[in-house]
């Protein structure tokens, strides 16, 4: 076996590992991964990924790659094929893809989360090099089961393009001075997340965007909150982000766009929802599990930046 950049390969030579890892996240996330796999093998061809590939003769059998993304490098997956998983191979690269992406100057920041990794202590080499992390959940909900809807008097309207400015602003504010601002730079100003929007709505950057479940919640001053949906699959229907300003915090926004979203998916045909949450995240997480969400997967986000500067986490 040995160890090769992930640059001297072309995606022909990864392309049967990429249709295992597509197969395997379809089956553990109920997440259809080809377009995420077809991304990886454009951005192999087109050179806009570092990382490492594990060979066993000819044959790839496990790769970690990472992308940049203004300053910031981003390490996707961390996966091995099923028999060389419990091997410690996928750490082993992960662990050499980290220390590249730290030392290489111009990467200011660092981010990772687990959710696409087979690698079973992965946390372990994040917390050993320095990373600020924080555990989260991948829950799913089955939608066989009845959506109790409860009276409540937001307005609820389904997401249009003129909107994206708008939702913008409700995930910046509703998660200024958060943990989850702390660890993903996406949420840090109202121009990423501007970015983080159009990404997931006109880029199809989480699934395929689902307007028919994604909504707005309005009170008397305007908008309170926003829920972006899709479908990861023919069958599950995802909801990427739910927030509330700080003014409908408390105030049963969230229960209401979740409610919706739920019921639309039902209304689509769709079998399964799911999500992912930080576990400190306790106000959320009660009401998910309330909703009839229940664990799929443990995760965790990961985030380093170089010193002096320093990630200072909410207590």
């Amino acid at each position: 076996m040995r160890t090769r950049p992930l640059a001297e390969l072309s995606a022909r030579d990864l392309r049967p590992l990429l249709a295992e890892e597509s197969e395997h996240w379809g089956g553990e996330l109920l997440w259809d991964y080809a377009d995420v796999s077809a991304a990886v093998a454009s951005g192999l061809e087109r050179g806009a990924l570092s990382g490492l590939v594990l060979q066993d003769g000819p044959r790839c059998v496990a790769y970690c790659y990472y992308m940049l993304d203004g300053g910031r490098a981003i390490v996707g997956s961390v996966f091995a094929c099923e028999s060389f998983r419990g091997r410690r191979v996928e750490e082993a690269l992960l662990r050499e893809v980290l220390a590249e992406a730290q030392g290489h100057e111009g990467h200011e920041r660092v981010e990772c989360q687990t959710l696409f990794s087979t690698a079973a202590t992965a946390d372990d080499l994040f917390a050993r090099a320095g990373f600020q992390s924080r555990s989260r959940h991948y829950l799913v909900r089955l939608l066989s089961e009845r959506v109790e809807a409860a009276p409540q008097p937001w307005r609820l309207r389904p997401v249009r393009r003129e909107d994206l400015a708008t939702a913008a602003h409700i995930i910046h504010r509703s998660h200024q001075g958060s943990l989850d601002a702390a660890l993903n730079i996406t949420y840090a100003t109202p121009a990423f997340c501007r970015g983080f929007v159009e990404t997931l709505v006109l880029r199809a950057g989480c699934g395929r965007f689902d307007q028919d479940a994604s909504f707005i919640a309005e009170g008397p001053e305007g908008p309170v909150g926003v829920l972006l949906a899709s479908h990861l699959s023919r069958t599950n229907g995802h909801v990427c982000q739910v927030s509330v300003s700080p003014a409908g915090q408390g105030r049963g926004v969230g229960a209401a766009l979740m409610t919706a979203a739920l019921t639309a998916f039902r209304r689509q045909g769709l079998e399964t929802s799911s999500l992912s949450v930080t576990l400190d995240n306790h106000r959320a997480y009660r009401l998910y599990q309330r909703l009839g969400f229940r664990l799929r997967k443990r995760f965790a986000a990961h985030a380093w930046v170089r010193p002096p500067a320093r990630i200072d986490l909410p207590a």
